[in-house]
């Protein structure tokens, strides 16, 4: 058919067609019939006339069929267009369907008033509710606990005046309900449609129950790992000042010693100081920062010398049982610091039962793979159980997470320092294992300590309390003429320290810190023995200072002293076979028989045997 861009010519030469045929029509009447000629003309109007309006009939009904084609094609169009959308639309929503169904996340939609309208499968996974049984229903009354409806409808609204001004998704966690009852947390993801005056809710929401355990064993590992800090450094401060005040305390005694009354109230001033010590040692066991020497340990043994220890201490209102394992191996332990924490945990069971129970240890084994689940930060490797169970009122949930907390205690005041759980941590994660609890309120609790199982080939078998007491005879303060190079960075106790040693006998040498030192060494100072603090200011520690001396000098005895931490031994926070160490705060016997201790035996700062035929530094025997 004609375009209608080329109807007009046409319309054009068919006229002029039709003009010169009727003029050769009116001729032909004119020439061959005169008598015609009037009605020739006429007759040739008449046709031409009807001629012309034929060609514009014509023209007026093309122009009319392609009106009514363009129309019929516009409908066509129109017709194609919404089938094609239609289609997209069909598409799009089976994509979306498919999205949501495919979903790890469970997906509900509800109205403005969390009334829900949709409801996925992950959702009956989820939450326990079909989508028969939560469609039409509220989702605050379905899945949220009725402390926490008003709570989540608050946020919905706030998130939806938000959605007014701003069309953006939102995201909350919050506790939901399972429909048998069961607690859990979400995370809610949001996002708002708006349809003529009222909104759509979208939400997917995603279980993070086991994100949110782990969150908190983190943070309270890290809490923990805090405080660890904080109680070392006191202690550290604390023994520094503890060991002034005992050495001066028996100056004070022994000044005192022939009057009766001023002498009880120096022996009540030395109880005192006795008791800060033993609390400060509580508090570095908590820290981790106690020496260690740790032996291949019959733990079945040690738990049968703890049990007779107790018998008579808890009381006969407590029944005390063991379940001793006959297959269970050796441990890796500082024995004489694991007795401590049992008799700690069984004086906490007696106080959990104060009208009598049952308390009983069992000892047993356990294999730990790489991917077993998390047991307080326990590596891969075989463990040794121990297991302290008693009967008593249990742990309130609230509390459980804090008990191993210092100076936390339920006790009334006065009773107690709450430091005895607390030690037990700080042991059994020093010594390479880890401690948990398992207790329900009014059911009793069990405390199980891991420790790591010696390895027989290697372990260390020499007895537990070694090095070995000295004899009688040098229970007598014993000293010498020996020059002793006395490196502390605390200026009260190095004076103090000076004194202690010069009223022995000895030459002393008193540095104020490691360089300098060592800049005393490299001078040419002869000394016997190196008498130093491990932790010190600087970018030198005692353990790193004896490797530079040694350098110079060798061989080289050395006697370190501490009342903070033994990370300058290794990474292992434990003490060698060849380092003896004078833990703060000492008195003068223990600082007589360790310095004598050290002089006396064939053994340098590395633990290796040296020569006793002179002078570990300049020449002179040593006495």
């Amino acid at each position: 058919m004609t375009q209608p861009g080329r109807l007009a010519p046409a319309m054009i030469l068919l006229v002029l067609v039709t003009s010169c045929v009727v003029s050769a029509v009116t001729y032909f009447l004119a020439t061959r019939a005169p008598s015609l000629g009037p009605l020739a003309i006429i007759i040739g109007a008449a046709l031409a006339s009807a001629a012309i309006t034929g060609v514009l009939a014509i023209l007026a009904a093309a122009r009319l069929w392609h009106r009514l084609s363009d129309v019929a094609g516009l409908a066509d169009g129109r017709n194609g267009a919404e089938e094609g959308r239609a289609d997209q639309t069909l598409i799009d929503s089976d994509m979306a369907q498919a999205i949501i169904e495919g979903s790890l996340d469970a997906f509900v939609q509800t109205d403005e008033r969390c009334v829900i309208l949709g409801w996925s499968p992950q959702a009956e996974a989820l939450m326990g509710w079909t989508r028969a049984e939560a469609v039409g229903r509220s989702m605050d009354e379905l899945v949220f606990s009725e402390s926490q409806r008003a709570v989540h409808r608050q946020w919905v609204d706030r998130f939806l005046s938000e959605a007014a001004a701003s069309p953006v998704g939102g995201r909350y966690e919050t506790p939901l309900l399972h429909k048998d009852g069961r607690e859990f947390f979400a995370e809610v993801s949001l996002t708002a449609l708006h349809r003529g005056e009222r909104y759509i809710i979208n939400a997917f929401v995603r279980d993070i129950t086991a994100k949110r355990a782990a969150e908190e064993l983190l943070l309270q590992a890290q809490k923990m790992e805090s405080v660890e800090q904080l109680t070392g450094g006191i202690a550290h401060d604390f023994n520094n000042v503890l060991t002034v005040i005992t050495g001066t305390i028996e100056i004070l005694t022994d000044g005192v010693k022939h009057d009766p009354a001023l002498a009880s109230i120096a022996r009540m001033i030395g109880d005192a100081a006795d008791r800060a010590s033993q609390l400060t040692a509580n508090l570095l066991a908590f820290a981790r920062k106690q020496p260690l020497r740790p032996r291949e340990t019959d733990v079945n043994a040690l738990v049968e010398e703890v049990v007779q220890l107790l018998a008579p201490t808890l009381g006969r209102q407590i029944q005390i049982e063991t379940a001793l394992s006959d297959q269970v191996w050796p441990a890796l332990v500082d024995g004489s610091q694991l007795s401590s924490a049992l008799v700690n945990l069984a004086i906490n069971a007696r106080d959990a039962m104060p009208d009598g129970g049952r308390l009983l240890f069992r000892t047993g084994n356990l294999t730990r793979g790489e991917h077993d689940a998390d047991m307080g930060g326990l590596g891969a490797g075989a463990y040794v159980v121990i297991e302290v169970i008693d009967t008593g009122a249990g742990i309130p949930p609230a509390i459980r997470d804090r008990i191993f907390e210092p100076f936390f205690s339920t006790k009334q005041f006065g009773v107690g320092t709450g430091l005895g759980l607390s030690m037990v941590f700080g042991f059994a994660k020093q010594s390479g294992g880890s401690v948990a609890v398992e207790s329900e309120e009014g059911k009793g609790a069990c405390f199980r300590i891991l420790l790591p199982k010696a390895d027989t080939e290697t372990a260390d078998t020499e007895p537990l309390d070694a090095p070995v007491a000295p004899p009688e005879a040098d229970v007598e303060l014993r000293g010498g003429t020996q020059t002793i190079l006395c490196v502390e960075d605390d200026d009260v106790v190095r004076a103090h320290v000076v004194g202690r040693l010069e009223s022995l006998g000895y030459t002393v040498i008193a540095a104020a810190g490691a360089a300098q030192a060592l800049e005393l060494v490299k001078s040419g100072v002869a000394f016997d023995l190196l008498f130093t603090d491990i932790v010190m200011p600087g970018a030198m520690n005692g353990r790193q200072l004896a490797e530079e001396v040694a350098k110079l000098r060798r061989p080289l005895r050395v006697l370190y002293t501490s009342g903070h931490t033994f990370d300058a031994f290794g990474s292992s926070e434990r003490l060698g076979e060849g380092v003896l160490l004078l833990a703060k705060p000492y008195r003068k016997a223990e600082l007589a028989r360790m310095l004598r201790l050290c002089l006396d035996r064939a053994i340098d700062h590395m633990g290796d045997p040296i020569p006793l035929t002179g002078s570990a530094m300049c020449g002179d025997p040593c006495e």
